[in-house]
């Protein structure tokens, strides 16, 4: 019988986790987006909240904020699938969760929000 145990070479690299983005009310330049999502993974209080006291099942609606350079925000949802996909891959956002929707903040200069 053959053996099948794998073994690591010595030249393997390490995969460096994805770092977590900076987080700002404002930047000068950029605009602030509201990012919607489902998630079976709750993380905020109000979602928490349906589950452990009112036993509501996912997915949860939960929303993030992030700052985006002008020049970067359009109205279609494809544009911000980059920064969700990064805050997924960050461990901010479950890596279950489904971009829905977003809605962009013109008078917001309190919210934190990451930045991209």
């Amino acid at each position: 019988m053959a053996s099948t145990d794998l073994k690591l070479s010595s030249n393997a690299v390490p995969i460096a986790p994805t770092p977590v983005p900076e987080v700002a009310a404002s930047k000068p330049g950029y605009m602030k987006v509201r990012l919607m999502y489902l998630t079976p993974e709750p993380q905020h209080l109000r979602s928490l909240q349906l589950a452990h006291a009112y036993n509501i099942r996912p997915p949860y609606n939960e929303e993030i904020s992030i700052l985006l350079p002008q020049m970067k925000v359009f109205t279609l949802l494809e544009t911000f699938i980059p920064a969700f996909e990064i805050l997924q891959k960050a461990g901010v956002i479950s890596k279950n969760s489904k971009l829905r929707d977003f809605r962009i903040l013109d008078e917001d200069n309190l919210t934190l929000s990451y930045i991209f």
